[in-house]
């Protein structure tokens, strides 16, 4: 029975989880958690928002770290009440939202997925109309580990959290999430072993982010390929190139059925440029994955990067000076401008610049700063700023190089290139250690997709029709069955849960 009072109510939202705190089975824990949902679900708004003996509301009972679902239910029907004062950011409301996500309980809050979601679209709605996305990036971020520490699940939320992290430039704060990388996406609860528990030890996150738990919202291919354009500028904003590549090959290595989409369109664009910026070349080709409709279209599209990246190539070849590629970039404008590429394609230009004092390193031990101003500088009598450039330069690690000063005048000083290989075996050291971590734990999710492979009942079904075939072929019998009998359903990876 719904309750009707606060005398009743109360006593039934402190009932779980009990104290003094008692270890309790996990069937037992997914029985008392069901009913406590279920009477939160009975409990009208206007009790969950009613004041409570000696003053206040609920909220100022409830702990969010222990009492995680009814302090979920009264905050949402706070938010739902209608107060205006209630719902803007630094009011008592926002920081009781901020102290959930910040403190829920992880394994309680899988039972109320639709409620946390609408959680994190409350946060989100309030910060953007408070045109502050910045308040929203921390606890979003937080929460999103706190429900999956590996953050190797794909939901809805990241798309939430990422499109916050642009809006408010707050790219690091992004990178607390982006670095997480992504494995999997939510399970259908169909394929995975009957008997588990939302409340469970799982292995991975997937198989309690499912779609019966509604911990993500339900979303097409578009929703991560945003996720991974969206990151791609995030990590190109933060001059990541490496990373921003991988994340655009995400986007262009998608499954699609015949033509590109409009982001994938978009992330060829910054794929070209993000080439250049990262290896000085643009490949031949796209990854091999790519379908060839995407990619042919693509390219059409993305014509004027391919003619910035060719002359930009030949120009390196040639050890041509920048002017015939300034002249391509001012060409090309107002194109770099509509497609929000601009400041990518100046990047371009420094990059140019870069690379030719780089290769200078293959040709000279020495060379005068002079000349190395007349072959790379845009303004090749400023001796001053063409030092100050080639010591960043040496300072970043892009040359092995010192600067031999021989007098007051940085026309007469001397660039001369070296090695140090001390540093570079170290710098190889800690990248060989870095991959090995990386393959570990690729390889770990592997041997999980392999475990629930095997435990998934299509493929036990499918396993003992084999036998079936098997034994019936060794007894001289028919072994043929229907091919409807053995095929696996077709899933979209992409498709929503």
């Amino acid at each position: 029975m719904a309750p009707r009072d606060m005398d009743s109510l109360l006593p039934q939202l402190l009932s779980f989880p009990p104290h003094p705190p008692i270890p309790l089975a996990d069937v037992a824990y997914d029985r008392e958690v069901r009913s406590l949902r279920k009477v939160l679900n009975d409990t009208p708004a206007s009790l969950l928002t009613a004041g409570v003996p000696n003053g206040g509301n609920l909220l100022d009972i409830l702990d969010p770290s222990i009492n995680t679902l009814p302090f979920l239910y009264v905050l949402l029907a706070h938010s739902n009440a209608g107060k205006q004062k209630a719902a803007t950011i630094g009011s008592p409301l926002w920081h009781k939202a901020l102290d959930f996500l910040r403190t829920f309980d992880s394994v309680q809050v899988r039972y109320v997925g639709m409620e946390f979601r609408r959680l994190v679209m409350f946060v989100r709605d309030v910060a953007l109309a408070g045109n502050k996305p910045i308040a929203a990036v921390r606890p979003l971020g937080a929460a999103i580990l706190r429900l999956d520490p590996s953050g190797s699940c794909f939901t809805s939320t990241h798309v939430v959290f990422v499109h916050l992290c642009l809006e408010a430039h707050a790219f690091r704060a992004a990178t607390t999430i982006l670095d997480k990388d992504i494995y999997e996406f939510p399970s259908s609860t169909r394929t995975l072993p009957s008997g588990d528990l939302p409340c469970s030890r799982h292995d991975t996150s997937s198989s309690f982010i499912t779609d019966k738990s509604e911990l993500s919202d339900t979303f097409t291919y578009r929703e991560p390929l945003h996720y991974f354009l969206y990151g791609a500028m995030i990590y190109l904003a933060l001059k990541d190139w490496r990373r921003a590549i991988l994340f655009l090959e995400f986007v262009l290595t998608a499954p699609s059925k015949s033509h590109s989409s409009h982001i994938q369109v978009e992330a060829y664009k910054k794929w070209v440029l993000a080439n250049l910026l990262a290896y000085g070349e643009v490949p031949s080709s796209l990854p091999k994955t790519t379908n060839s409709q995407v990619a042919k279209q693509a390219r059409t599209l993305g014509k004027a990067y391919e003619a910035l990246g060719a002359v930009f190539q030949y120009g390196i070849s040639k050890e041509h000076d920048v002017r015939r590629l300034n002249a391509e970039v001012h060409i090309g404008h107002q194109k770099w401008s509509s497609d929000h590429n601009l400041s990518l394609v100046l990047q371009v230009l420094d990059a140019y610049r870069q690379s030719t004092v780089a290769k200078l390193e293959s040709t000279y031990v020495a060379l005068p700063l002079s000349e190395v101003g007349q072959r790379t500088s845009p303004n090749p009598n400023d001796h001053t700023e063409t030092a100050h450039y080639v010591a960043a330069m040496i300072s970043s690690g892009q040359i092995n190089a010192t600067i031999e000063q021989t007098g007051n005048n940085p026309g007469s000083w001397v660039l001369r290139f070296g090695s140090s290989p001390t540093q570079t075996e170290q710098h190889q050291h800690e990248e060989l250690k870095k991959q090995v971590a990386k393959t570990a734990k690729v390889a770990e999710h592997v041997r999980e997709t392999d475990r629930k492979l095997s435990l998934n009942k299509e493929y036990i079904s499918w396993l003992k029709q084999k036998a079936d075939m098997t034994a019936a072929a060794n007894a001289g019998e028919d072994p043929a069955i229907t091919l409807e009998q053995t095929a696996f359903e077709d899933e979209d990876l992409l498709s929503g849960p």
